[in-house]
């Protein structure tokens, strides 16, 4: 999907209009200057409805250690995922309109960490992050179509979103967009609730032609504290398949600022999923659990530091994949942390240094082209969003 071209102003038409804005007025207004008037007076109010963005972020990513890896992409990294390398994370334009009673949104990207989340044949959503359009009904009753984000994960593939740039294992593996439409009601100033239906697209659930639905919560008991719960569910097996896959895919969130300059983040998800479970129970449900906690501490007047502990336990491997090691097979088993240090000179930039160590169940050789169950590296990120 690309822009539509704007169509050039035929010569005349433009000097015509220039001598029109020079006409020296009469005293007494005229029925054509109030058009005139009444025209740009609608120009003006609808251009400030629109709000413009650019994000820019690039990144280098530095193994530690000695192994050698004959493959240039670090395995679940949601974004950051070239090593070695001074690369473009993202490159966006963003454009938001917001009336009384429509609103809309377009977010065009390119970049490493949208080429990463693409599945070949379907090229034509990585430059697309979201798409769409929305209208009030009711007052705080909103309905809204178009390519958007699910409230599944507080996590995103823009680092300037996250706390440290890379995103934990638990959000590689999350649902990212759905195609579809979402309904959306704010009860009162705590609790706001909403319900999609649509069908997912991201790395883990690929397009399948099946309907998937999610359903949020927000609550916000106290100002400084956010108590979110989300799902998937629906069938994610391909459109063809004899056997279902009904997935229930569960993401509880709890954001807290206790005091001033301390943030706190923490998720849990856990999901089921029908006939998944590896042979020789093939027809039994297989379940996941996946995490973390986080801990940001501002202090003098530019500087953060962020640290985070997380985990992913997928045993049966129906999100993650199956590995072999030592004639067993198993899932994905993980944990790690990572520490990172923020320098922001400026409100709309950030200089970001991070240090992830990962490690994986030993039967999970994931690292190194396979060789290692661990992976030590630096990260660096520098970027700009206004």
């Amino acid at each position: 999907m690309s822009l539509q071209h704007i169509r050039r102003v035929p010569t005349f038409c433009f000097i015509f209009l220039t001598l029109l804005l020079f006409i020296p007025r009469a005293s007494a207004q005229n029925k054509g200057d109030s058009l005139t008037d009444e025209l740009k007076a609608k120009l003006i109010n609808n251009v400030s409805h629109f709000t413009f963005g650019f994000y820019v972020d690039t990144y280098v990513t530095i193994e530690l250690d000695d192994n050698k890896d004959t493959s240039n992409i670090v395995p679940f990294f949601a974004n950051c995922p070239m090593r070695d390398q001074i690369r473009l994370n993202v490159a966006a334009l963003e454009i938001y309109y917001n009336d009384e009673k429509v609103r809309g949104k377009l977010q065009l990207q390119y970049g490493d960490a949208p080429n990463l989340l693409a599945a070949p044949e379907k090229e034509w959503i990585k430059t697309i992050r979201q798409a769409a359009i929305g209208f009030r009904i009711v007052k705080d009753l909103w309905i809204d179509a178009g390519y958007m984000f699910t409230p599944v994960g507080c996590e995103s593939a823009w680092p300037v979103t996250n706390f440290v740039s890379t995103a934990s294992v638990c959000g590689y593996f999350e649902a990212g967009a759905v195609l579809g439409i979402k309904v959306s009601y704010r009860i009162s100033d705590k609790v706001d609730i909403g319900l999609m239906a649509g069908d997912p697209y991201s790395l883990a659930y690929q397009q399948t032609n099946h309907l998937a639905g999610v359903l949020f919560i927000n609550y916000m008991p106290l100002k400084n504290l956010t108590l979110t719960y989300s799902n998937l569910f629906g069938n994610q097996a391909l459109k063809n398949a004899e056997i279902k896959n009904n997935l229930l895919y569960n993401d509880v969130q709890i954001a807290y600022s206790p005091i001033k300059n301390i943030d706190i983040l923490a998720q849990c998800d856990f999901a089921f999923q029908s006939n998944s479970r590896m042979p020789p129970d093939t027809n039994k449900i297989a379940s996941m659990v996946s995490g973390f906690i986080q801990a940001r501490y501002r202090f003098l007047k530019h500087f953060s530091v962020t640290g985070r502990y997380e985990m992913f336990t997928d045993p049966e491997g129906f999100l993650s994949g199956v590995y072999n090691y030592e004639n067993k097979s198993t899932g994905l088993m993980m944990n790690g942390c990572s520490l990172g240090l923020e320098y922001k000179p400026v409100k709309i930039g950030y200089v970001r240094m991070e240090y992830k160590f990962l490690h994986a169940n030993p039967g999970n050789k994931v690292y190194y082209s396979n060789t290692s169950d661990h992976l030590n590296a630096l990260i660096f990120t520098t970027g700009v969003r206004f």
